[in-house]
């Protein structure tokens, strides 16, 4: 037992190759010890090495039969290899063993609605309410409020007013804040609507750990190494079997409806919002150089760029990506285009925008997991939206070739022939398909996840309109 306790100990630190070889050491006594097994597969998932955390899991859920946590674990190695089906009758049956319990119902909701099986989704977060109240009701209530009808919603917030102050924890709070405002203006209460969405905003910008403005220098410098001798230097001949594309912008700006349809296309795939760039790509190039990023970018060898193409190219095989064209559609990489363009010369980047008033309102009005200041303070994601314009007017007048720009509002007046020159500009001939983007099963879990299983409304463009005075009042309150 004690090898076990720190073989989970190292796995908490991080030390994944001493765990495993703890955990090894404590199956070679027992191979029927399920924490053991899962130990394993989550080290395997940690890796990435999707298939053997299956077999892993897979033994450590017939030897604790009583846990969730390895089923749950064993449903997104089997989303990582692209087998959502199989995930869902993991957590269907999880579901089936534990019908009490109301993180199983909060999880498989939304495995529904990542997958576009929206009713599924109402229906289980409903019974989930059924089960004792814990934290993660609120979190069932505030989908609920996003997905039910008017006549649903006074109950819905009866509810919900039973959780209000109830958590220490101030996201649970947040996400109450963010429920009620959503509520009130399903029922056309724009000013008490608004009085929630600050509540919510005020808070989780308390959490938020930096300011904007503390990420000016870290701009300052990537334009400066970014500069007239960095693009006028020789790229590399690279011969590369698929054409890598990057959407790019601020969020709430039309990604992931445009990911959706682009996806429908017969030659066209996409890893998500992939993060390989910073994680593995940067911390890569800074170790080898000795220079942080975006110095370790200037002038990076021929055999570092080989490397770090072999690691995208990884993780596109790791994501079963085939196709001819592999979109990356992390809006964040603006800040990644100059390492872009040296890693891959002809990569194609596509640069969506959208209105201010409207996009501002989006962010503000939405609620994102992450603690960071641009989401949840309107000046803050006004300074954010100047620095990205300014990012992307740098990098636009060097790469004419390489940057395509592409407004949300153009995308939803003129969807077919704005779609006809995007994949014009990466290469392809246009096919109908993509228009029926909202017919597809395929994995979404950004906040557009339920939008984009319908066809394309221009109901969001003006939803601003309503707030225009509070927006102006917030945009101009000094911080």
């Amino acid at each position: 037992m004690l090898l076990l306790d720190r073989a989970t100990e190292l796995l908490l630190e991080n030390r994944l190759r001493e765990a495993e070889f703890m955990f090894k050491q404590v199956l070679k006594q027992n191979p029927t010890n399920g924490k053991a097994l899962f130990g394993l597969g989550r080290i395997c998932m940690r890796l990435e090495q999707y298939d053997n955390a299956i077999y892993y899991l897979k033994r450590a859920c017939e030897h604790l039969p009583k846990m969730l946590d390895p089923l749950y674990a064993l449903a997104d190695a089997f989303i990582a290899v692209g087998s959502p089906v199989d995930a869902k009758t993991v957590l269907e049956y999880a579901l089936s063993v534990a019908r009490h319990n109301a993180q199983i119902h909060y999880h498989l909701g939304q495995f529904y609605l990542d997958h576009g099986f929206i009713d599924n989704a109402y229906q289980v977060f409903k019974k989930g309410l059924e089960c004792p109240e814990s934290g993660v009701s609120v979190f069932m209530i505030f989908e609920l409020l996003q997905l039910a009808s008017s006549s649903e919603i006074p109950d819905l917030m009866a509810r919900l007013e039973r959780f209000d102050g109830k958590f220490e924890h101030p996201k649970f709070q947040i996400v109450t804040y963010h429920a009620f405002a959503t509520a009130h203006q399903a029922l056309g209460d724009n000013k008490e609507a608004f009085e929630y969405y600050k509540k919510a905003n005020e808070l989780q910008l308390t959490q938020c750990e930096f300011r904007t403005a503390d990420m000016l220098p870290f701009y300052n410098r990537l334009l400066a190494t970014c500069d007239e001798d960095f693009f006028s230097k020789p790229t590399d001949k690279v011969k590369s079997t698929f054409t890598p594309v990057f959407i790019v912008g601020l969020p709430r700006t039309g990604s992931t409806l445009l990911e959706q349809i682009l996806t429908q296309h017969s030659q066209v795939g996409t890893i998500g919002e992939s993060i390989v760039l910073s994680d593995k790509i940067v911390p890569y190039l800074e170790m080898r150089t000795e220079r942080p990023f975006p110095d370790c970018i200037y002038e990076p060898s021929t055999s570092m760029l080989d490397y770090c193409r072999s690691v995208y190219v990884d993780e596109i095989k790791k994501s079963r990506v085939q196709e001819e064209a592999v979109i990356n559609k992390l809006p964040a990489n603006f800040q990644n285009i100059g390492l872009i363009y040296r890693i891959f010369p002809n990569a194609r980047i596509i640069h969506l925008t959208r209105d201010f008033m409207a996009n501002a309102w989006s962010v503000y009005s939405n609620h994102f997991a992450e603690n960071e200041p641009y989401f949840c303070s309107l000046p803050e994601f006004k300074l954010y939206s100047e620095i990205e314009q300014q990012v992307m007017f740098h990098f636009s007048s060097h790469l004419k070739r390489n940057v395509f720009n592409v407004s949300y509002e153009k995308l939803i007046d003129d969807p077919e022939r704005t779609i006809q020159k995007i994949l014009n500009f990466i290469y392809l001939k246009y096919e109908p398909e993509c228009m029926e983007f909202y017919k597809s099963r395929s994995k979404v879990s950004t906040l557009s996840k339920t939008q984009v299983r319908q066809p394309i409304h221009n109901r969001s463009l003006n939803r601003w309109q309503a707030f225009e005075k509070e927006i102006e009042k917030e945009l101009t309150q000094p911080e």
